[in-house]
């Protein structure tokens, strides 16, 4: 059983279970068709492996010291420092993918139940000079939003929004107060909130819906005149008219003012990561602010201009060292990734009750590497 080997034996584990799901998931083909693992239920854990370029799947509910069940790793997979996760209601798992020994920055979408070294669905390449981090997906399963920065200078501040595939929107510039955009959550489709680790703020943006479009009134229908015979084109003639190309558009570019930030002494925030939405809207947010690392749980927050709001529930540990991501699921329970003071190896999965206010005790479940974000399946 998994769950009875030692720590000491995690490495090995987690490499015979990313060979184990190659050989057994279908073989990807050549249009990247990605391997099937089993049905993994709702709330299964995947987590990022920052420095083993891997993606761990637990199974819901991990006793402690529970090893990954499964893993997503390998040369297909293309992954080369995975940050954050996030799914869709379609179960496509999306990772932000990010090297800058090696300049490599990408988006990779994974299909519904991939296990193994499989090739990725789709994969969005990014300029070497970005940084994507925090992911959320939009309520359709048409798209995602990311946070991105820049790794060298900290200038290139975005929130990029893709629809259908394609790059819808950017949200930057001056009056965006983004500063170092960290973790993103989605509410209702055109509401994103944007941690921002430089700023100690959680900034908040609304964008327009898109207008419902007007039943047209019915028309009768004309008899049609005969078409006369068309004079046919001579060989090797040009047709007239000449086709025109049609032009790719350009997304658009917004610098938003935030429909309001969260910030000031009241909120505790100090250096906000990952953040998480649950259904009633209340927001959770993974601060790794130095002495006093500390999840912090605001309700339902709202209003206009700087909300300096004290949070509902303040969650501290002496377990939490440097929490990197949150995640909340539909009972409330906290799943916090903790990356650790020391080198590779020290980080940890801790399960916090759904209750959990102040001094807490959680499930601490051991992880191999730099790990940084987690997602619960759907």
């Amino acid at each position: 059983m998994l769950a009875r080997l030692t720590p000491g034996f995690f490495l090995l584990v987690l490499a015979t279970a990313i060979a184990a799901c190659s050989s057994n998931a279908t073989t990807p083909s050549s249009g990247g068709v990605p391997g099937i693992g089993p049905n993994f239920p709702t709330n299964s854990i995947y987590v990022a492996n920052t420095g083993g370029e891997a993606i761990e799947i637990f199974m819901p509910s991990p006793a402690p010291s529970t090893l990954p069940a499964y893993a997503i790793g390998g040369s297909n997979t293309t992954m080369n420092g995975p940050q954050y996760l996030a799914f869709d209601s379609n179960k496509n798992l999306y990772a932000t993918n990010f090297n800058a020994a090696q300049s490599t920055s990408s988006i990779l979408q994974f299909a519904e139940f991939a296990t193994g070294n499989v090739l990725p669905v789709n994969s969005y390449a990014l300029a070497s000079t970005q940084h994507p981090r925090g992911i959320a997906t939009l309520p359709s399963a048409a798209g995602f939003v990311v946070a991105v920065t820049n790794p060298g200078n900290f200038f290139n501040n975005q929130v990029l929004v893709y629809e259908g595939g394609a790059l819808a929107m950017e949200i930057a510039g001056a009056n965006t107060q983004l500063n170092i955009p960290t973790g993103v959550a989605v509410k209702g489709g055109n509401t994103f909130f944007v941690s921002n680790n430089g700023g100690a703020s959680v900034t908040v943006y609304v964008t327009p819906s898109p207008a419902p479009s007007p039943t047209p009134t019915a028309t009768p229908t004309a008899t049609p005149a005969p078409t006369p015979t068309p004079t046919p084109t001579p060989v090797g003639a040009t047709p007239s008219p000449t086709p025109v190309p049609t032009a790719t558009p350009t997304p658009a570019s917004d610098d938003l003012t935030p429909a309001f930030t969260i910030a000031g002494a009241n909120t505790q925030l100090s250096s906000p990561m990952g953040i998480a939405l649950d259904s009633a809207g209340n927001l959770y947010v993974a601060d790794a602010g130095q002495p006093s690392p500390r999840i912090l749980v605001f309700n339902a927050p709202s209003g206009t201009g700087t909300v300096n709001i004290a949070p509902s529930r303040t969650i501290t540990s002496a377990s939490l060292v440097n929490p990197t991501d949150v995640k909340v699921d539909a009972s409330g329970t906290i799943y916090v990734i903790d990356q650790g003071a020391g080198p590779s190896g020290t980080s940890k999965l801790l399960i916090f009750a759904a209750n959990a206010n102040g001094n807490s005790v959680p499930t601490i479940v051991p992880l191999p590497g730099n790990d940084t974000g987690l997602a619960l399946s759907p």
